[in-house]
């Protein structure tokens, strides 16, 4: 019996010590982690980093938690593409394909050096189902710009998106700065990564300061592109079969044209969806007489958005807050710029940017504008699925994330923001500062009549 014990001690000891040896104490030489969609958000997502030493790597991922214990996870894949030396990068892409609809992923990086931490996503459902994104614009690589758009990434984690649709104009400049890009990545996965390690795709448009590499986005995100020109950046992407469909525009190159022809037939093709969105970095009219007028691309695009009934676009660009009633373009008597307001059938044109880059006045509102001010903000978008006797709705919450006082004075308002969980993914987190409208209403639903 004595030498039983022994011998189950022993094997006891053995495993201990063998588990031990197997989890590294070194880390990955790898770091920039993000995520994208490139295809169905549904059952696939695309992993994305900066591979520092060496070509080996590999993912290891399942739908069980265990940590960094890479051995245990179901499923590894090696990267399928690789993009070296590019911007002093090591980009490596992994494409994970065949996942479960609106699950929850484990993940993490083992390389020659070691493992990286463990990371998690969820991919998007197939059938309609309440969801939250968040969407917003325009940061900066320095200054208290920067330092407002490290506040709206902090945000993000705490509220727990689905998927973050982001506007355009990511750094200063005209995006062909390395170390703009590695600042840009770097915070990204520090701040808008949850404490438990949950990370989000990012929907990425091309902004005017991208133009000085207009593919530049498909090199940092996988972003698709048209044709074989990697300049035409504009794609479209569908959630919950056929209740959400979001289409990802380009205000830098022609509106019309291919892009327009391309637009027309997804519209088309996506017409009877429950929710179209789109998001593109330039307004047509913007809400600060800083910034000029878009008639171009009011021509090109505004007809067919209430012609295949858009019901929501977010843009970027003027850097401050913006929801408009629901418009339809006409020139009929009583519009104003080729805008009528249209509760049944128009679309609700929302932004403007202020992810980080410093509010300009909101001093063009318009007749049909509902709300604007200049803040630092982001949109945190709850879409809900028909029920009985309650209609399928969006609702928008504006979330203040940073202000100036008249003498230039910053505060941040996202320290004290309670975080989310999985568990409580809708409800409103304590000491958040919302945008307050009239009779103190802190969120704008669509359709218009849910508001009252």
């Amino acid at each position: 019996m004595k030498n039983l014990n022994r011998i189950i001690w022993f094997l006891g000891f053995v495993f201990i010590l063998f588990s031990c040896q197997q989890i590294p104490e070194e880390y990955a030489a790898a770091d920039k982690f993000r995520l994208s969609w490139t295809d169905d958000p549904t059952t696939t997502m695309t992993i994305i980093w900066d591979q520092k030493v060496g070509a080996e790597a590999t993912i290891f991922y399942g739908k069980e938690d265990f940590g960094r214990q890479f051995w245990k996870y179901d499923h590894q894949q090696k990267p399928t593409e690789k993009l070296l030396n590019y911007y002093h990068m090591n980009t490596f892409y992994c494409t994970l394909e065949n996942l479960q609809p609106d699950a929850i992923y484990f993940f993490l990086l083992k390389d020659s050096v070691g493992v990286s931490k463990r990371f998690s996503f969820r991919t998007a459902p197939d059938k309609p189902q309440q969801f939250t994104f968040v969407t917003g614009g325009d940061t900066k690589s320095s200054g208290a710009s920067l330092e407002a758009g490290r506040a709206s990434n902090k945000m993000v984690a705490k509220l727990r998106p689905l998927f973050v649709l982001f506007n355009g104009d990511f750094n200063s400049g005209n995006g062909t700065y390395p170390d703009r890009w590695h600042q840009w990545l770097n915070d990204w996965e520090s701040l808008a990564t949850t404490a438990d390690g949950r990370l989000f795709p990012v929907i990425a448009v091309h902004g005017n300061h991208e133009n000085g590499n207009k593919s530049i986005l498909n090199k940092i995100f996988g972003a698709p592109f048209q044709g074989t020109d990697s300049t035409n950046i504009y794609y479209s992407l569908s959630i919950g079969g056929d209740f959400f469909h979001m289409i990802s525009l380009n205000t830098e190159i022609d509106e019309g044209g291919a892009q327009r022809d391309w637009l027309q037939h997804d519209l088309q093709a996506h017409a009877d969806f429950t929710f179209k969105i789109a998001g593109y970095h330039k307004p047509f009219w913007p809400h600060t007489a800083k910034k000029g007028e878009n008639e171009y691309q009011y021509e090109q695009w505004a007809g067919l958005f209430y012609k295949y009934g858009l019901n929501m676009s977010f843009d970027g660009d003027s850097h401050m807050h913006k929801i408009t009633y629901p418009l339809r373009p006409s020139r009929e008597n009583g519009s104003y710029l080729g805008f009528i307001r249209d509760d049944e059938n128009g679309t609700m044109f929302v932004g403007e940017g202020s992810w980080g880059a410093h509010p300009r006045p909101n001093d063009d509102d318009k007749p049909w504008t509902m709300q604007s001010e200049s803040v630092n903000q982001i949109k945190w978008i709850h879409v809900k699925p028909a029920e009985p006797g309650s209609p399928a709705s969006m609702e928008i919450f504006t979330v203040i994330t940073s202000r100036y006082d008249a003498e230039q004075n910053q505060t941040f308002y996202v320290d004290d923001v309670e975080s989310i969980s999985d568990g409580n993914r809708f409800e409103i987190p304590q000491n958040i500062t919302l945008f307050t409208g009239k009779d103190s209403v802190k969120s704008v639903k669509y359709p218009l009549h849910l508001n009252e």
